[in-house]
């Protein structure tokens, strides 16, 4: 069961790789890295944590690039809807770690850690997909 339920977490993170914007390459690919070099559950984690600040890094400059010569009611409709996000985001993560402080197992905690840096990474990919929409340049 446990076996399973890796192994479907993998497919599951792997999947998104493949639509990514160049500049996922490089966090996607340290991350890979450091798993592989993994051989603690805190070694896992703390391959999730460093992902997720490099993610962090990454959202906040699709956020500036995003607003960078916008009209104010678009930078102030976006900052409103960042706070809200920040807000859904740690809201969510606080009922994910009560559900998972009822298993039983260490591997929950590398599956909170990848929920939470997953999270990160899917709102920087939409914040670049949003400023890259109108370019019909290709």
């Amino acid at each position: 069961m446990m076996l399973k339920m890796i192994i479907v977490s993998g497919l599951f993170f792997s999947l998104p790789a493949l639509a990514e914007p160049e500049f996922a390459v490089s966090i996607e690919s340290s991350l890979k890295e450091c798993s592989q070099k993994a051989v603690t559950t805190l070694d896992s984690v703390d391959c999730y944590s460093a992902a997720e600040k490099a993610w962090d890094k990454a959202l906040n400059r699709q956020y500036r690039l995003l607003i960078e010569g916008q009209s104010p009611e678009f930078r102030a409709a976006m900052k409103i809807s960042q706070r809200a996000w920040l807000n859904y985001r740690d809201h969510y993560l606080d009922s994910l770690r009560s559900f998972y402080r009822q298993q039983q197992g260490t591997i929950w905690s590398i599956i909170m850690s990848e929920a939470s840096m997953r999270l990160t990474r899917n709102q920087a990919i939409e914040l670049y997909t949003l400023r890259h929409s109108t370019d019909l340049q290709g």
